[in-house]
């Protein structure tokens, strides 16, 4: 199935550079050559063994694999080629079965037939040459390469790693010189295909002779950021990440994965996948096991299914196999979903993948544009994404950026591997024209890495015969910038002006970010004899489309147009912020008032419902101006403190009330009071220790432990007394003393009477008798009417 959209060029995901016209003053403009971003295309031979020695099991994994590698060539103009191979033991067989023939990727059709015809990969049978032939498939691998293509070959071979020729006689007379005599040829062999440029990658399936399998590895990776190709055995659990882990270093792809699940029969299984904002290409694969289980694609935010949402162009493989797979150009970037759904059977340990990469391209700079010999260049390189400049750490942490110097006078190639020192996404270094050098130079910058095409740039100058009168270095304020729309940056251009002479400049802008407008202030500033600072502020228009903004940023003669300075820049765009972010501290102090003013009230509540509570309250029952029995309020942070009168063997007693108890007596706090009523007793404000009737010789006195401390509390301590008592501090004198205790009472000093127990008479005490202080024994409480007391 094909879907197609606006294909070419891809301006939505092209990495744009900064690859300007450096302008000579002798020779003319000198341009670098400037081409659309694109991916480089691969021409990729797989290579599995059919031999007897494979299990079927290892087959099946082994075509799992053929179209994983499939699935994974992005670019357009690749070219995928899959053999099968044994060996040639007698007339009618031979070693190789191009299964799949080599086949262009640029059509949905064409990638939905190489996942087809990788089921013709089967086990040999001993009829059919059942032997390991690795000489026969490389060869066959080298013929393919040779017939022309992509610049970018890689060819994987499949295989248990045991060479077995030993029944065919084209290797000789005996099983052992045949033997001997192909281990000898494959040198020659990867040799061969090593002067191809091409990578090998052995990949062993199945029992695997790891003496036979080392050595057959050829090749460079696509960049000094991944590892070269190297023999690695594929285990039953790590297929996946074998393959990838290989695919990503030959093709400077990158993978990210879901996680693991089963499909039930009649049900369905939603797996995830990410696609990061700077891929160009993705594809999907889903491992679905079986055949009949069917897939459905939505992009983040999607309502619809691919290919109605989710990038520009589809192009849908392999969905009558095992594994399917969806190339999408310009996908969506973010969370993709795939759903798995299986009408007829259970599917176990599904799983899919996406592999993306990024066509980029690079910016390249020389400060100054012509230099002298023996003099030092300031280099720079930059790429971009989705027509954006990159400036994400994550993602250029994986690129490397080098630049390479030559001339046509013979020097020895100068190269520098550029670092960003400041994080900007502007990649600088310096390389030094060699002394004597004369003629045409030429500036090649590459950048590669993981996850992304990869790019040249080539900027040609010539040697300047003494340096320029006037030189100078743009400096921003601050590399990592963050403006709105509408919004600026401010820097200073540092020149140095010999030529005796003022000198008219002009800032001038290029290779700038699409829907990027910038102007320069002052715009054509005066250079002074001499050295000096012009400050400078660039200005973003109000219509600048949010993320990084790239540009190359010149300053130039305004006579002839020679580079004085020039500087790379990715500035971040923001969005404009709101009212909440204007005023974002005003936000915050009115926040903090707020919060301040809700903390005091809810003090305030909490006061006040605390001195609601009935905490701190008891209550006692006397009769006949005895205590009887005393209450403790059994909730403290109650609103009502209910109690009954409850007359058991012991007597009366006081006992809490229980939910809508009847003859129930209630407390309450108003105002600083107390509020009392009951059956029969009409509701009163009391005094705290005030006494209240509630029967015949009864009443209660309530307590208040919240009074002020030091207050005694009790009943009096006259028997005697009526039930009127004067009130201490909260209310009368203490709890009843036992009137026949064994006390001895001392006058204090300045008195001259005893006191009577009974309160009723003073007896005078003899003058000679010495002075006694009272020392008092606390004694039970006594309840005269209580027979147990």
């Amino acid at each position: 199935m094909s879907v197609r959209g606006k294909r070419t060029p891809r301006t939505a995901l092209s990495l744009l550079g900064v690859v300007g016209v450096l302008l000579s003053l002798v020779g003319g403009p000198a341009v670098a050559q400037d081409q659309p971003a694109v991916l480089p295309a691969l021409q990729v031979v797989v290579l599995v063994d059919e031999s007897g020695s494979i299990g079927d099991a290892d087959l099946v994994a082994e075509k799992e694999a053929a179209r994983t590698i499939a699935a994974s060539v992005l670019a357009p103009g690749s070219i995928v080629s899959v053999v099968g191979f044994g060996s040639s033991e007698k007339p009618g067989q031979s070693a190789v079965d191009v299964v799949c023939p080599p086949t262009g990727v640029d059509e949905s059709q064409s990638r939905d037939g190489l996942a087809k015809c990788v089921d013709g990969l089967h086990k040999r049978q001993v009829s059919e040459g059942a032997g390991t032939d690795h000489v026969a498939a490389l060869q066959q691998a080298l013929d393919t390469v040779r017939s022309g293509g992509p610049d970018r070959k890689v060819v994987f071979l499949l295989t248990d790693g045991v060479l077995d020729v030993s029944n065919s006689p084209s290797w000789g007379d005996t099983p052992d010189r045949r033997n001997r005599a192909a281990a000898a040829e494959i040198k020659n062999v990867l040799g061969a295909l090593d002067r191809q440029h091409a990578q090998v990658w052995p990949l062993g399936f199945g029992k695997v002779d790891l003496g036979g399998l080392a050595g057959l590895a050829k090749g460079t990776s696509c960049t000094p950021a991944a590892p070269n190709p190297k023999e690695r055995v594929v285990g039953a659990g790590d297929l996946r990440g074998a393959i990838q882990d290989a695919f990503r270093s030959a093709s400077c792809g990158s993978y990210n994965t879901s996680d693991r699940g089963d499909v039930p029969k009649g049900g369905s299984l939603d797996l995830t996948v990410d696609i990061p904002e700077v891929a160009s290409d993705a594809s999907i694969i889903v491992y679905k096991r079986d055949r009949r289980v069917q897939v459905e694609y939505r992009a983040p935010g999607s309502g619809k299914p691919a290919p109605a949402e989710g990038g520009s162009h589809f192009e849908f493989a392999g969905q009558s196999t095992e594994t399917e797979s969806v190339v999408i150009a310009d996908p969506v970037p973010g969370r993709w979903t795939i759903r798995l759904s299986s009408a007829d059977v259970d599917a176990r340990d599904v799983a899919a993948a996406v592999f993306f990469q990024a066509a980029v391209k690079a910016y390249l700079t020389a400060v100054p544009a012509q230099p002298a010999a023996g003099q030092t260049v300031d280099v720079g390189m930059q790429v971009r994404a989705r027509d954006k400049a990159i400036a994400d750490p994550d993602i250029l942490r994986g690129l490397t950026f080098v630049v390479t110097l030559t001339g046509s006078s013979g020097f020895p190639a100068q190269t520098v591997q550029l670092t960003d020192p400041d994080g900007d996404g502007a990649f600088t270094g310096q390389l030094k024209v060699p002394d004597g050098a004369k003629g045409d130079l030429t500036f090649t910058g590459d950048v590669s890495g993981v996850g992304i095409g990869g790019d040249r740039r080539v900027l040609s100058t010539k040697v300047r015969g003494e340096p320029a009168a006037v030189q100078g270095q743009i400096l921003f304020d601050d590399n990592r910038a963050t403006v709105t729309p509408g919004g600026s940056i401010t820097g200073t251009a540092r020149v140095a002006n010999n030529s005796g002479a003022p000198v008219r400049l002009r800032f001038q802008t290029s290779d700038v970010t699409a829907g990027t407008t910038l102007t320069v202030d002052p715009s054509a500033p005066q250079a002074e004899p001499g050295n000096s600072d012009i400050p400078f502020t660039l200005h973003f228009g109000p219509g600048t489309p949010e993320g990084v903004s790239g540009a190359r940023l010149s300053l130039v003669t305004e006579s002839d147009g020679a580079v004085v300075a020039e500087r790379l820049l990715a500035t971040e765009v923001a969005p404009e912020p709101g009212v909440f972010e204007r005023f974002f501290w005003m936000w915050v102090g009115l926040g903090v008032l707020v919060l301040a003013a809700l903390v005091f009230l809810l003090l305030r509540l909490r006061t006040k419902l605390a001195d609601l509570s009935v905490g701190g309250l008891r209550v006692q029952l006397r009769r006949g101006g005895f205590q009887v029995s005393e209450l403790v309020a059994p909730d403290p942070s109650a609103r009502t403190f209910g109690f009954v009168v409850h007359d058991d063997f012991t007597g009366l007693q006081l006992q809490p009330a229980g939910p809508d108890e009847p003859n129930t007596f209630h407390i309450r706090r108003v105002s600083g009071r107390l509020e009392f009523g009951g059956p029969g007793v009409p509701t009163a404000m009391l005094q705290p220790g005030s006494p209240r009737a509630i029967g015949p010789d009864m009443d209660v006195v309530i307590l208040d432990d919240r009074a002020a401390a030091g207050v005694n509390s009790g009943p009096p301590t006259d028997p005697f007394a009526t039930t009127a008592h004067p009130a201490g501090g909260n209310g009368y004198a203490g709890p009843p003393v036992d009137p026949f205790a064994q006390t001895t009472a001392v006058p204090t000093e300045g008195t001259s009477h005893l006191d009577n127990p009974f309160g009723d008479s003073q007896f005078p005490r003899p003058a000679n008798e010495p002075e006694q202080r009272t020392e008092q024994r606390p004694s039970p409480q006594i309840d005269p009417y209580n027979p147990f007391a």
